[in-house]
């Protein structure tokens, strides 16, 4: 059945508004996690502010259970997306320098759009494409604070391959989610990943007898982090949906902006006059990017990804 004219701008626009509300949440991820990190090891604080937001997510319709169908999606998400990426991410943090860990996460970008481009057949117009060179320049800006002396691959070399690596598995999952997300219900999605993944990294903390510290103000922010993480997930799958996945990443890393506020507020991290430039160059690149965008009124809403199922 056909949606009436004009609903294709509508789903395309809650796409961009889901998109950058959910950068929001994602840029108070690492401000809570930092201060979550002073209690508790990596693993720890991945692992149940997962599993604990999947509990969040679960309080909206908690009769609603995953089918044979969206099992096997499931359980990819949870153990590549929610399980083993942000595992060797982490683990890359603590091997390199803050400046390469800061540029190669970037590489979800990359490896996403290159993902998107070969194997499901995405594309953005030449148009939009110079608009997205915007948000690029302005991500290396705000990543690296325009400082790449500190930059070296090779002498952090397993750290880098690691940081990597998780990139690289999130930047595959984020392809797979625009199918998934076609098929089957968001927060279904949402919940279920969460789960999976928060569920097998807490197990394998406690088997290993990782110590655990907590105190008033450490599960505050761990209960602050699990609705952050919450809403995230459940925000970026919806953008997927409507936008596909080179289109909601751009848009996304927004949340290096918003990261970088939350930091200068509550952790007192300074920013600099050219991170400020390349946070600007981001919050206009995502704004002429999504001006930039033209969808017929005419036909009913479909993601951009019209192949993706091939």
């Amino acid at each position: 059945m056909k949606r009436p004219s004009g609903a294709p701008k509508t789903e395309t626009t809650k796409g961009y508004v889901y998109a950058v509300v959910g950068s929001i949440c994602a840029g108070s991820v690492s401000t809570l996690a930092k201060y979550s990190l002073n209690y508790n090891s990596p693993i720890v604080v991945t692992g149940l502010s997962l599993l604990l937001s999947s509990f969040v997510l679960l309080a909206y319709q908690p009769k609603k259970r995953p089918d044979h169908g969206s099992l096997r999606y499931l359980i990819f998400f949870g153990l590549i997306g929610a399980g083993l990426a942000p595992l060797m991410y982490f683990e890359g943090l603590s091997e390199t320098t803050a400046v390469n860990a800061s540029l190669l996460a970037n590489g979800e970008v990359l490896f996403t759009t290159v993902i998107a481009y070969t194997a499901f057949r995405e594309r953005l117009s030449r148009g939009l494409a110079a608009r997205a060179l915007l948000i690029v320049a302005g991500l290396v800006i705000v990543s690296t604070n325009l400082d790449l002396s500190r930059m070296s691959f090779f002498q952090n070399f397993t750290g880098s391959l690691l940081v990597l690596g998780g990139t690289l598995l999130w930047g595959v999952e984020n392809n797979v989610m625009v199918i998934a997300s076609r098929k089957f219900d968001t927060m279904l999605i949402s919940k279920f990943r969460n789960m999976i993944g928060g569920g097998v990294l807490t197990a394998a903390f406690l088997a290993a007898l990782v110590p655990l510290s907590f105190n008033e103000a450490g599960g505050a922010a761990m209960g602050m982090l699990a609705l952050a993480v919450a809403g995230g997930t459940y925000l970026f799958i919806a953008a997927v949906k409507r936008l596909g996945a080179i289109r909601m990443l751009l848009v996304w890393s927004s949340s290096t902006v918003f990261g970088a506020v939350f930091a200068l507020v509550f952790l007192g991290e300074q920013i600099s006059p050219a991170q400020v430039l390349g946070g600007v160059l981001i919050i206009a690149g995502v704004y002429v990017f999504h001006k930039g965008e033209k969808v017929p009124d005419a036909e009913p809403f479909a993601p951009p990804v019209v192949e993706a199922g091939r």
